[in-house]
């Protein structure tokens, strides 16, 4: 169990907390299935990683937040 000690009040600190986008879609891109944001129509954010090799979580080309092309990946999984 966890205290937090704070001034500011419960439904601030928790607005949004459990809150998803729901303009994502999920793309798979050199063998990596993620979850995007689009941003235009040919590029989009990652938003998180969901099947890859561990060793993908190193490269910073998949960051959450990195850009990656839309090109080629219209597709949905």
């Amino acid at each position: 169990m966890t205290t937090m000690y704070t001034v500011m009040p419960p439904e601030q600190l928790w607005s949004g907390m459990w809150a998803e986008g729901g303009d994502t879609k999920e793309i798979r891109m050199n063998g990596l299935l993620m979850q995007v944001r689009p941003v235009n129509d040919t590029e989009a954010v990652i938003v998180r990683l969901l099947d890859c090799p561990l060793e993908a979580y190193l490269d910073p080309s998949n960051l959450p937040g990195a850009t990656v092309p839309l090109s080629g990946n219209t597709s949905p999984t």
